[in-house]
């Protein structure tokens, strides 16, 4: 699924920041809650340990910034936070591992 509407800067091995404008009617707002309707934490944050200290809701620019923290050999630590109209809304890290390409 494509949650993202567009890629604002790109510094490949480095960092990275993208903007997705939500609306009323995207498909998550479904059911998560009715009547006060919010971005589930899951769409937010692909990170693994993450912290939410605000909710995002419809009509809200979300920014994801999310940059390489560490290296070690083939692992990338990945951090990154998301703003909500300039709110922070999510931040969290992740490990990755780079695949041998086939």
């Amino acid at each position: 699924m494509r949650l993202l509407d567009e890629i604002v800067e790109l510094v490949p091995g480095e960092r990275c920041r993208a903007r997705r404008r939500t609306h009323a009617d995207d498909f998550f707002f479904q059911g998560h809650f009715p009547g006060s309707p919010v971005v589930p934490a899951v769409v937010l944050a692909a990170f693994g340990p993450c912290k939410f200290p605000a909710a995002a809701g419809p009509g809200q620019a979300l920014d994801v910034d999310a940059r390489v923290a560490g290296r070690l050999g083939g692992l990338y630590k990945v951090e990154g936070e998301v703003r909500a109209d300039g709110a922070l809304v999510a931040t969290g890290a992740v490990t990755l591992a780079d695949a041998p390409r086939r």
